[in-house]
């Protein structure tokens, strides 16, 4: 018997290491400048941004993303670029 608990507490740490993340990887945001679907709850503006015009919108709009997900949102509406492209604002959604 004492050496059954700890194999089935060290099993349990095991299991419990493979686990999902709580909020979504920024591949599982989708971004579009069309509003969700009407089941997505609306939460709030996020914004992304790069320094370098170099850098140019994908960096700004990765870094939304990141934003976004960081959140947990899975949605965001495109809402303004800025006129040099580094930076995004959009709306953040949950949808199910």
């Amino acid at each position: 018997m004492k050496t059954v608990l700890p194999l089935l507490v060290l099993s349990m740490v095991i299991a419990s290491c493979a686990s999902r993340p709580v909020l979504p990887e920024t591949t599982d945001v989708k971004v579009a400048r069309e509003a969700p679907p009407k089941k997505c709850t609306p939460q709030e503006k996020v914004t992304g941004q790069t320094r370098k015009v170099s850098e140019g919108a994908q960096a700004a709009l990765d870094d939304l993303k990141r934003e976004a997900a960081a959140k947990g949102f899975n949605y965001v509406q495109i809402l303004q670029y800025s006129e040099g492209g580094t930076a995004v604002t959009g709306m953040g959604y949950i949808c199910p």
